[in-house]
């Protein structure tokens, strides 16, 4: 199968994962792709072309790198407005870009 069909399919099960994470909660790219049984890079990619409604309407902002960090190539606008939500939520978020207490925070999808 070709590679945007297996992405056609893998979006709208990646848009619900996220969409199921609670508030005050956070999770990584790999533990979505596990649970989709895909690539923690395939999820991110399906992250990076979310639409202005679903960056509006879904929370992105709780999907974060290995061990809690939040991305080094969001380190820009987007990083900073993810680290603004995260802490809107009452996460705490360090100034080296890493969640505080992220082995109490994750979630898993079930």
């Amino acid at each position: 199968m070709a590679k945007s069909g297996v992405m056609a399919r893998l979006r709208p099960r990646v848009l619900g994962v996220v969409a199921s994470i609670p508030k005050g909660r956070v999770t990584t790219y790999g533990t979505i792709a596990k649970h989709l049984h895909a690539t923690a890079r395939q999820v991110a990619s399906v992250l990076a072309t979310f639409t202005p409604d679903e960056s509006k309407r879904l929370p992105w902002f709780r999907v974060v790198g290995a061990n809690g960090f939040v991305s080094t190539t969001k380190l820009g606008s987007v990083g900073r407005r993810q680290i603004m939500r995260l802490r809107a939520e009452g996460i705490a978020v360090s100034s080296g870009n890493k969640v505080e207490d992220f082995d109490v925070l994750i979630w898993s999808p079930s």
